[in-house]
């Protein structure tokens, strides 16, 4: 059994929880333990790294962090246990496209406590047929670096609202399709109390990745690091001239929505919904 690292964080600041794993990651040496970090973020939006603002709209009301992971944007808010996995590249599979099926295994079997029938498809989680946890992954220094959350309730409006949208018929569009890709665990069952969660992920990391965690909190280098990450996230995020994917947004794997006769249309592996 492999010691690791739990380092709850709690209630926090969007920027205070981006920080908090990218600076633990890159104040690990080769050999250092596996660490877990959890928590539940303010409402923001969370960027990918390749992203800029083009990605949301103008009128957005909270506040966007580029995190240094890969992935598209997505709504983070306190009704998701968020989390990410920072563990030493040696023990991390040798393939990057491996690490989505090897940190995700203990998601899907904490699902599974809770008798979800979670499948991974492709760097997301899915629940019947619809998305319920996207993921980014980087190497981070040393670390391997997998972020991904427990989606207890997904607001739906709020998430279409702060987009970047061509017209209203497009913002409506994507209303629809978002309740059409997305699920949440409140659309199949009462979701459990976080403490609940929180153990049954612990439980799950423990069979799946044989980690045995115990709690933990930074030391004085790895608070220092967390502190040159904030500052670092905080600086602003540039325009950009046009988002990643000009002509539509991705919902998940199967099904985007895009621009169509000043409107806007989903499609299904390239095909109209």
């Amino acid at each position: 059994m492999r010691p690791a690292r739990w380092i709850d964080l709690g209630c926090v600041a969007p920027l205070d929880f981006h920080a908090a794993y990218t600076g633990l990651a890159y104040a690990q040496g080769e050999d250092a333990v596996p660490i877990v970090v959890c928590g539940r973020p303010g409402a923001h939006v969370s960027l990918g790294q390749s992203q800029t603002l083009a990605e949301v709209d103008d009128s957005i009301t909270v506040p966007v962090i580029r995190r240094p992971l890969g992935g598209g944007a997505v709504w983070v808010d306190e009704n998701q246990l968020s989390y990410a996995i920072v563990a030493p590249l040696a023990i991390a599979p040798a393939r990057h496209e491996d690490w989505y099926r090897w940190a995700l295994a203990p998601a899907v079997a904490t699902f599974a406590r809770f008798g979800l029938a979670v499948v991974q498809v492709g760097e997301d989680l899915w629940l019947e047929g619809r998305k319920i946890a996207g993921s980014g992954a980087a190497t981070l220094g040393w670390s391997a670096v997998v972020a991904s959350s427990f989606l207890l309730r997904f607001p739906h409006e709020r998430f279409a609202a702060a987009m970047a949208t061509p017209s209203a018929g497009y913002r409506e569009r994507l209303r629809e399709g978002l309740a059409a890709a997305m699920a949440d665990w409140e659309s199949a069952v009462e979701p459990p109390r976080i403490d609940t969660l929180s153990a049954a992920f612990a439980k799950s990391l423990e069979a799946e990745l044989g980690w045995r965690v115990a709690a933990s909190a930074p030391g004085v280098g790895e608070a220092a690091a967390i502190a040159e990450w904030r500052a670092e996230l905080a600086e602003p995020i540039e325009h950009g001239e046009t988002r990643r994917l000009p002509d539509g947004i991705k919902l998940n794997a199967r099904l985007s929505v895009i621009a169509a006769d000043g409107g806007a249309r989903l499609i299904r592996n390239g095909d109209p919904e």
